[in-house]
């Protein structure tokens, strides 16, 4: 308390009374509207004009893809158009169909575009191949402001002057011999028909402005660049920058191996005077082993999804997924989305880094399965999904056919467990089908079990015995587990007893079940033969089935009475794989193959009874 004063005398005077104010938290709450940061992931005010601009090299692949996507969700989401560009200029690589599959894979995915090379628009031609006067101009006009130059070195002396670098510990980039040219005699040496190529004078490396990397600066000098080759066709980084200046385009979305090149884009960009466009480079598409995915591997065409029978919502959802963020806390469901909904939900949030592509195309197939079913419309997906199940029967049958002729089933397992086609499954004219599968019973199948479909594989796979016929030993390969832990069968009187009444129990032989099972069948009148009918007659018979099935826990060992009836019926009619139910199975594959796989089942069935008392 010693430097504590009381101050008295003149000095001293009192305060005024004041009323108290209280500092309100909310008036400190937030940031001064003046100091606002926009926000990066909004979309842009004004219709944005973005385009895809693939090489036909390869055939479009996931990545190009999803490249293709972005930049359509983000014309689209903001009013804008969406080009599609041919940059074709890498003539000895063009892969010869690669263009018409380009537009087919795109339309299939259910992308348009409102410029092109194949419906026009008022900054054509869309072919860079077309473009090549255009590409000549602006590299003249380079060169006449000094930022370009011919350059003459043969192939043997750039390669001696990569060596001197290397064994110098230097950068590899060009040493700018023909930089000193005077104009006039490179005018003069390129009119004579010396061979030469253009290269453009990068006196600086410039920062990118990218909307996902922020300010990027590429680490080292960078080259003089090719701009123009030997044979007259523009490089990449020039004929991009020409035709996106001249196509106005505002937006530039793209994978980030291309970011390490944007650096040559802005100085192109800085030295014609032109305002470059915003760019973004989302993460890179990567496999397990993290190797770049590439469009001339097979494995990523998008026809080998469509081959496989993915829905084109699905594969357009799975991609924009792959680098792009749906924001916090969506998850399951919500990421299930039509195009329209991925225009509605589209913001510039993508991610950094490499991905690697997931499974989720599985979890978001199902999800557009079952948003197609609740449109009550069949017709509108099996358009789509009869094509590729349709493939993989021909393909089962194929192999079933070299079975046959090799007397094998090494090479191909599955389709030698596989009987004849059933006769229904068979094209009944030209108009049905492509003279191995019926057209209308592969889309009565999906129609039935639509609710299991994922891909056309397992599809096929999982229906094989309503498509192909049942061999016999199949049939007793399916038996041989059902009898080993059958104790016995029987069958519940049909009395209406009330259900604490315990019913009368009839022992039964599994010939005697399918014997009943049979002659109700056979009198279902043909022109009645529906599931609702089949259903009606069956029924009552197949939930008077009883099984004793003998169950072993552990060192205890428990006999438990079942309902076993469309067990039973599954295995006539399926060899009891899992499938649609089974009046619906009997009613696809007609009364006759249905009787006479019950006439079937019931020779295997005798034949095993009568070997069990036999071994007895």
């Amino acid at each position: 308390m010693k430097s504590f004063y009381i101050i008295r005398g003149p000095l001293c005077r009192s305060l005024p009374a004041r009323s108290p104010h209280i500092i309100k938290r909310y008036k400190f709450s937030g940031r001064i509207e003046s100091d606002k940061k926009p926000n990066p992931t909004a979309l842009p005010s004004t219709p944005a004009r973005t385009r895809f601009a693939p090489s036909p090299t390869g055939y479009v692949h996931i990545g190009s893809l999803r490249t293709a996507l972005y930049n359509y969700l983000l014309a689209k989401a903001t009013g804008g158009q969406f080009v599609l560009r041919v940059e074709d200029t890498d003539q000895a690589r063009t892969v010869q169909d690669a263009e018409p599959r380009l537009y087919e894979d795109l339309k299939w995915a259910g992308l348009s575009w409102d410029e092109g090379p194949d419906v026009g628009g008022p900054y054509g031609p869309y072919r860079q191949s077309d473009r090549l006067k255009t590409y000549t101009e602006y590299a003249a006009q380079l060169i006449d402001d000094g930022h370009a130059y011919r350059c003459f070195c043969t192939p043997e002396q750039l390669d001696q002057m990569r060596t001197i670098s290397m064994e110098a510990g230097n950068p590899t980039i060009y040493n700018r011999t023909c930089s000193h040219v005077p104009p006039d005699v490179s005018a003069r040496r390129a009119a004579n028909g010396e061979p030469h190529c253009v290269r453009f004078r990068c006196d600086h490396v410039p920062v990118v402005n990218d909307l996902v990397y922020k300010a990027y600066t590429k680490p080292g000098p960078e080259d003089d660049f090719i701009i123009i080759k030997q044979d007259g066709f523009p490089t990449y980084h020039f004929a991009n920058v020409v035709d996106d200046h001249l196509m106005k385009i505002t937006h530039v979305i793209r994978g980030a191996e291309w970011l390490v090149s944007t650096p040559r884009h802005v100085a192109l960009y800085e030295a014609f005077g032109w305002t470059p466009p915003v760019f973004a480079h989302v993460g890179l598409l990567v496999n397990e082993d993290r190797q770049k995915l590439s469009k001339r591997q097979g494995d990523v065409d998008i026809a080998s999804w469509r081959d496989r029978g993915i829905l084109p919502a699905t594969l357009l959802n799975y991609v924009m997924l792959l680098g792009w963020s749906t924001g916090k806390g969506v998850k399951g469901r919500d990421e299930v989305m039509s195009l329209d909904e991925m225009v509605s939900k589209f913001r510039l949030r993508f991610t950094k880094g490499d991905i690697i592509v997931n499974q989720k195309d599985r979890s978001l197939q199902w999800g557009h399965v079952k948003r197609l079913m609740k449109t009550g419309r069949p017709e509108s997906f099996t358009d789509v999904l009869v094509p590729p199940v349709a493939a993989h029967i021909r393909m089962y049958e194929a192999q079933l056919q070299e079975c046959i002729r090799t007397e094998s089933q090494a090479d191909f397992p599955l389709a030698y467990k596989l009987g004849s086609l059933v006769p229904l499954a068979r094209p009944r004219d030209g108009a049905d089908g492509d003279g191995v599968v019926s057209k209308s019973y592969v889309e009565k199948l999906l129609q039935l079990d639509i609710k299991q479909y994922t891909e056309a594989k397992s599809f096929v796979q999982r229906n094989k015995y309503l498509i192909w016929t049942i061999r016999p030993a199949a049939y007793r390969e399916a038996l041989r587990k059902v009898m080993a832990s059958m104790q016995a069968v029987l069958t519940v009187d049909a009395a209406d007893l009330p259900p604490p009444a315990p019913r009368p129990k009839t022992p039964r032989t599994i010939p005697e079940l399918i014997a009943s099972l049979r002659d109700i069948l056979q009198g279902i009148a043909d022109d009645r033969w529906q599931q609702d009918a089949i259903k009606k007659a069956i029924e009552p018979f197949l939930l008077s089935v009883r099984a004793r099935l003998g169950r072993r826990r552990g060192i205890d060992f428990t006999v438990e009475t079942v309902a076993w009836g469309y067990a039973l019926a599954r295995w006539i009619i399926a060899a009891s794989d899992p499938g649609p139910g089974v009046p619906c199975a009997m009613e696809l594959l007609g009364k006759a193959e249905t009787l006479r796989r019950v006439d079937m089942a019931h020779e295997i069935a005798t034949e095993s009874a009568s070997a069990a008392v036999g071994s007895a």
